[in-house]
């Protein structure tokens, strides 16, 4: 068997062990994720896949097809992103990624706590939400 043939064979099992993985190790392993096919099956909530490298969620059922890609559709993804271990504050917060009490997360250069529950506002937004903490 080649090592083409190989690979052929161990994507599988690979793509379906990512699913066991928490979003902080999936971060450092988007290679390992599947891409989409564009054929049409479906793709569950919480689904996650390669996109152009950067590890993306569905937030809803949807159908795998070019209208409903993170590009065409960004509403229907998001990204999962952390960087040494923390969560990366994203841009726009949705409910689903609202920062829990205490939490940290990187901002720009800096890690800020969570200083509220259900925290969907970044730094800049309320800073009365945040405190530095490096």
């Amino acid at each position: 068997m080649t090592y083409m043939e190989q690979a052929r064979k161990l994507r599988p099992i690979i793509e379906q062990a990512t699913e066991s993985l928490d979003d902080q190790t999936a971060s450092d392993s988007v290679a390992l994720f599947p891409h989409l096919k564009g054929d049409g099956s479906l793709i569950k909530s919480g689904k996650r896949i390669n996109w152009n490298g950067v590890l993306k969620q569905a937030t809803v059922d949807l159908w795998d097809t070019t209208e409903n890609n993170p590009d065409n559709a960004p509403s229907l993804w998001t990204d999962i992103a952390y960087r040494e271990g923390i969560r990366v504050i994203p841009e726009t917060i949705t409910v689903a990624q609202a920062f829990a009490l205490d939490e940290l997360g990187w901002w720009q250069e800096h890690v800020y706590r969570s200083t509220i529950v259900a925290n969907v506002y970044t730094p800049d937004q309320y800073a009365a939400g945040w405190e530095l903490v490096r």
